[in-house]
C-alpha cells in the first residue's frame, strides 16, 4: 500500500487521492456561492419577517374580532358595546402588541412612532381610501362624533405637554390610561341606554373562545416578527427606529382598520369607517402608549413629540371639521387626504431621524 501524502485529504473511512478531490478553483467557487446565498438570505430575512408579521397581525386581528364579538353577542352583550369595545380593541391589537413589545426591548422610538403613525394612517389613508371607494356619510350621531374627536385629541396634547423634552414617564402614561378609562366608561354608559337586546349567532361559546385565543397568539407572534424585522432594517440602513415606526410598521399595523373600512365602504356601511378609525385612534394613544410606557418609561425622539404629534392633532381637526360641517367625506376630500398623507410620508423619509 502506498504511503499517504500529507497533502492528500482523508475522510476517516478511506484515503482520498488527489485525483478524487475537486480542483481548488471549483472548491473556491462553491464556497463563494455558499457565502453569497447565506449573505443574500440574511439580507432579505428582516423584510420577510416584516411581511410575515404584517400578515399575522392582520389575520390575528380578524380572528380576534370575529371570535370575541360573536362570543360577546352569544352571551347577550349589546352589539353596540361589542362594536365599540371589542372591534375597537381588536383592530388596535396590532399596535398594542407591537408597541408593548417594542417598549419591553427598550425601543421607545418604535413604540410611540408606531402608535402615532398608525393614527395618522387611520385618519388620512384609511378614511381617504374609503371615501374614494364611496363617499362617507354620517347620519346623526354628531354628539358621539364630537366626543370621540375630543378624546382623540386629549391624549395627544397630554403626550406633547408631558414629553416635550423627549421622555415619556410613568405619571403621564398612567394619565393616558385614566383618560382612556373615562372614555370607555362614557361609551359603555351610552351603549347601555341603546341596548337592543340579545343577538342570535351560530356556534357555541367554546368555538368563539378558541378563535379569540388563536387570534391573540397569532397577533403576538406577528408583532414579535415585525418588531425584530423593523429594528434590524432600521439599524442596517442607519434609519431611526422612530422613522420605521412612523412609516413601515405604522402601515402594517393599520391594515386591520384599512381592511375593515374598505369592506364597510363596499357594503355601504360608511359610518363604520368613521367609528372604526376614531375608536381605534383613542385606543392607540390612550391604551397602547399608556400601557407601553407605564411598563417601561423611556426616551423618545423629540421630533416625534414636536412635529408628528402636532401633525396628528391637525389632521384630527381637519377630518372632524369636514365631517361635522357636511356630515360626509366626499371623493374630492378623500383625494385630498391621500395627497396629505403622501406628503407627510415623504417629509418623514426626507427628515430621517
Amino acid at each position: 500500500m502506498a504511503p499517504i501524502s500529507r497533502e492528500t485529504p482523508c475522510d476517516g473511512m478511506r484515503c482520498i487521492g488527489a485525483s478524487d478531490a475537486p480542483p481548488k478553483f471549483v472548491r473556491r467557487i462553491l464556497l463563494q456561492c455558499y457565502d453569497f446565498e447565506v449573505v443574500e438570505f440574511s439580507q432579505f430575512l428582516p423584510w420577510v419577517m416584516v411581511v410575515v408579521g404584517i400578515v399575522g397581525l392582520g389575520q390575528g386581528a380578524s380572528w380576534l374580532v370575529d371570535g370575541a364579538s360573536r362570543l360577546a353577542l352569544r352571551l347577550g352583550v349589546s352589539p353596540m358595546v361589542v362594536g365599540l369595545v371589542v372591534v375597537g380593541f381588536g383592530t388596535s391589537m396590532p399596535e398594542f402588541a407591537v408597541s408593548v413589545r417594542a417598549a419591553l426591548v427598550d425601543s421607545g422610538g418604535l413604540s410611540v412612532g408606531n402608535a402615532v403613525g398608525s393614527n395618522i394612517m387611520n385618519l388620512l389613508l384609511v378614511l381617504g381610501v374609503a371615501a374614494m371607494i364611496k363617499p362617507i356619510h354620517v347620519v346623526g350621531g354628531e354628539r358621539v362624533l364630537r366626543r370621540d374627536l375630543i378624546f382623540g385629541v386629549i391624549p395627544a396634547v397630554v403626550i406633547m405637554a408631558a414629553a416635550w423634552d423627549g421622555f415619556i414617564g410613568r405619571p403621564s402614561s398612567v394619565a393616558l390610561l385614566v383618560i382612556f378609562a373615562v372614555f370607555i366608561g362614557l361609551a359603555l354608559r351610552q351603549a347601555q341606554t341603546e341596548n337592543t337586546g340579545k343577538t342570535v349567532v351560530s356556534g357555541g361559546p367554546m368555538k368563539h373562545l378558541g378563535l379569540t385565543l388563536i387570534g391573540i397568539v397569532v397577533l403576538v407572534i406577528g408583532s414579535e416578527m415585525m418588531v425584530r424585522g423593523g429594528i434590524d432594517i432600521a439599524r442596517r440602513f442607519g434609519i431611526s427606529e422612530a422613522v420605521i415606526g412612523l412609516t413601515l410598521v405604522a402601515f402594517g399595523t393599520s391594515l386591520p382598520e384599512l381592511a375593515t373600512s374598505v369592506a364597510a365602504a363596499f357594503k355601504g356601511e360608511s359610518e363604520i369607517s368613521i367609528g372604526n378609525v376614531l375608536g381605534s385612534n383613542i385606543f392607540n394613544l390612550g391604551l397602547v402608549v399608556g400601557t407601553a410606557f407605564t411598563i417601561n418609561p423611556a426616551s423618545v425622539p423629540v421630533f416625534v413629540i414636536r412635529q408628528d404629534i402636532p401633525f396628528l392633532v391637525l389632521a384630527t381637526f381637519i377630518v372632524g371639521k369636514v365631517v361635522i360641517r357636511d356630515g360626509r367625506i366626499s371623493r374630492a376630500e378623500g383625494t385630498m387626504m391621500l395627497v396629505l398623507v403622501t406628503a407627510y410620508l415623504i417629509f418623514v423619509v426626507v427628515r430621517g431621524g
